[in-house]
Order: structure tokens, then sequence, then C-alpha cells
């Protein structure tokens, strides 16, 4: 059996959920075909069949998480016949390192190395050409199998502060998770008499305290939510950002017209006026875009969406909200696909449809502002010398200030005001 591991799919992630087979076992597949969409950092991702051929095992299921490196598909050998073979994973196997290691191959005999005139032939390995020859050596080398991995590195030294053996732990041949040593962690605490105020004592100090103070990074790290932690990262480490905050008198069209329409208009308007904030900003270089690229912060159960409106300016009013509405639906069912999540050149956040006025949003590298829309609400308004209640939409706008000035920012924010006002 030919092993398919999941590759790497630049999104700096180290695993990536299985959402759709595309194939089943006994399939026949031509190389570069579409075998299964994984979700990794927010994205959808197809990820395509290496080579063509049968295939013989999957090994993961819909909502598995597999990681980068670990078995993802197993195609049959070129020429296998129903009688087992070196090539082939046994059926006892009962976890994807065992299929891996059951189906490499035995340790080759070779020649000595001096031998003279060695005939050498392909011995048809999964991992490439290994020669062999037609001589033995005095003593055949045992196969030794490397140490099983039993839990990943934060697992593992989860477990040393715990006091838990992950030995007895790894039963089923799969690795261990932190669930597991935490449940294991108390029920050794459990397991020794204790008074309640000793048992209090023990809890709020030492190894124990972690029982209550950390959670199972898979219950709530979604993908999605990974992947936003990264970006907050990369942005805390490289931008220096300011934000500045106004409101905008948006009687004249309030109750007739979608907000986040007129809010899309806008940013594409303020875009025209001072380009420089449709820009990427990358090794020191500042490049403004033709385009007005929105990327739209979408919020869903699964985390943090950004999915892009690409050239709003050529796009009608209808097309926009339809594709609005698409995005919307599959940030909430199926997830996005990773095309729909790059491009963007300015970033929009309408947090004010779930509460808040005003928020510092955060400027996502290589793009350099952002736009943050808050809940409307009634304010006084001076008109002709007169105070007047006027429904008010706050924004707050933040930039990258190595690459735009104060003063630009206050245009972009004059000219998203004016838009929104007419």
């Amino acid at each position: 059996m030919k092993i398919f591991t999941l590759p790497d799919l630049g999104e700096g992630l180290p695993d990536a959920v299985v959402r759709e087979w595309h194939v089943h076992e006994g399939d026949e597949i031509a190389a570069h075909e579409s075998l299964v969409t994984v979700e990794t950092a927010k994205a959808l991702v197809e990820v395509p069949a290496p080579w063509g051929g049968k295939i013989e095992k999957l090994f993961a299921q819909p909502d598995q998480t597999v990681n980068v490196g670990e078995p993802l598909v197993g195609f049959a050998a070129e020429g296998s016949t129903q009688e087992a073979s070196q090539s082939e994973v046994p059926a006892e196997a009962t976890s994807p390192r065992e299929a891996v290691i059951a189906a490499e191959p035995e340790e080759e005999k070779v020649c000595g190395a001096s031998a003279p005139n060695r005939a050498w032939a392909d011995s048809g390995t999964v991992v490439g050409k290994l020669e062999q020859g037609e001589d033995v050596l005095d003593v055949e080398q045992d196969f030794s199998e490397a140490p099983k991995r039993l839990a990943t590195p934060s697992v593992r030294a989860l477990a040393r502060r715990l006091g838990v053996e992950l030995e007895k732990l790894s039963t089923d041949g799969n690795l261990v998770t932190a669930a597991q040593v935490r449940a294991a962690a108390e029920a050794k605490f459990s397991a020794v008499e204790k008074t309640p105020e000793q048992a209090q004592q023990i809890r709020s100090s030492g190894p124990l305290k972690e029982l209550a103070t950390t959670q199972e990074p898979g219950e709530i790290m979604t993908p999605a939510r990974r992947a936003m932690g990264i970006s907050m990262c990369r942005a805390r480490d490289q931008v220096a950002q300011i934000t500045l905050c106004d409101d905008a008198d948006i009687s004249s069209w309030w109750g007739s017209a979608p907000a986040l329409l007129k809010l899309i208009r806008a940013v594409q308007s303020a875009c025209i006026s001072e380009p420089t904030l449709n820009a990427f900003f990358q090794d020191d270089q500042l490049t403004p875009q033709k385009s007005v690229n929105i990327g739209l912060a979408v919020d869903s159960p699964r985390g943090l969406y950004v999915p892009v409106l690409k050239d709003v300016a050529a796009r009608s009013d209808k097309s926009l909200m339809a594709q609005v509405a698409d995005f919307k639906h599959q940030a909430r069912e199926t997830g996005i696909a990773q095309s729909d999540l790059q491009g963007a050149t300015i970033l929009l956040s309408n947090f004010g449809t779930i509460a808040g006025r005003y928020a510092t949003p955060v400027v996502l590298p290589p793009t350099v502002a952002i736009v943050g829309a808050g809940r409307v609400c009634q304010g006084v308004v001076v008109i002709d010398r007169w105070p007047a209640m006027r429904p008010l939409l706050p924004l707050s706008i933040s930039a990258d200030h190595r690459a735009v000035t104060g003063g630009e920012l206050a245009r972009f924010l004059k000219a998203m005001l004016s838009a929104l006002s007419a």
C-alpha cells in the first residue's frame, strides 16, 4: 500500500479537520482529482490525489482531526494481488501510525561492501527505489521500531505537571488527549481520602490547580479560532495601530436601505478619496491597490471568518448582498472556501449588529486599515442652530501608523461620514 499523508497546506497550522470525502474505499481515481475537503485556518481546502490508482484505505472519518504528516489515504500498490505482501497493511493495524509501520517494508538484505559487480534491482518499496543485491549479510539485522509517540508535546507537558503516566492511558493506539490526562489526575486525587479543608488547599495550589484553571484546547480551539489567534499575534507584533472615531448622521436613509450595503459603498467611496488606506504594507513598502476588495468580518459558532467582497465598485448592490448572504450561510453551516478568504485590501467589521458603539478594530497585515461600525443610536445634533434628534452610526477606523498618517486617516473618516450622510 502506498500511503499519502496530510500535506502542509500553507496555513501555519499543524492539523486539519476532514469535512467531506470525495472517494470511497475501492474507488479508482486519477492523479490530481479531488480526494477530500478539509478545513484549516478558517478555509475549506480540496486536497488532490498525488497519483492515480485504487483507494485501498481511508484513514480518517468526517469531522476527525488529522495532523500534518499523518496518514490520510492508502493506495493499492501497483501489481498487488489478493495475497498479502510486504507493501500491504494488515487488517489488525488499529491506528494510522500502526498502518504506516505495517506498510513499511522489512529491512532489505544487501551484499557486503566488497562484493564486486553487484546486480541491483528496484525493490518496489513505498518510499522510493531501494537498491538490493543478490547476496545477503552474514547476520540479518532485526527491525527496530522507533519509540511510539503517546501524545502531543503540550499533552506530554501537562501529564508531567499533573503526575500522570501516559503509558497507562494509551491502550487503543490513539494519541492521549489533554482531557484524558486531566480525568486521570482527578481520579488519582479523588482516590485518596481527605478532609474538605485538605482537598481545597491541595486544589488551590500545586499541579492540580490546572484542573480548575485550564481547558481542553480541542473543546474551543477550532481551526477558525486558532487561525484568529495566529493573526492577532502577528498584528500585535507588526502593527503600530491608531484609531479614530466619529458619528455619521444617517437620517437621510435610515430605515429605507440596508445599513451594511451603505457601509460597503461608503468604504468604497472613501478608498477612492484616500487610496492610501486601500493598500498593502510589506517589506517597508506601501502599495495602494487598484480595486477595492472588502474583507467582511462574519461571526459564526466556529469563530470569526473574513470572506472578501472583491472589486465592489464594479458590482451591483444586488450582487453584493447576495454574496453576503451566501457568506453568512457558509460560515454557519459548511465553512468558506479558501479562495473567498484571500485578497482583502481593507476590512469592515459591522459589530454594532450585536452590541457596542465604539471599538479599536485590529489591523491585519498586510492591509493597513479596518473600519468598525457600531450600534445605531439616537443622538442630539445641531440643525440650523437648533438641537434635533437623529439616528447616528458610530464609526471606529483603525490604521497602521507605520504606513498611514493621521491626516490620511482623518480624511478617510471624513469621506465616510460624507457618504453615509448623503
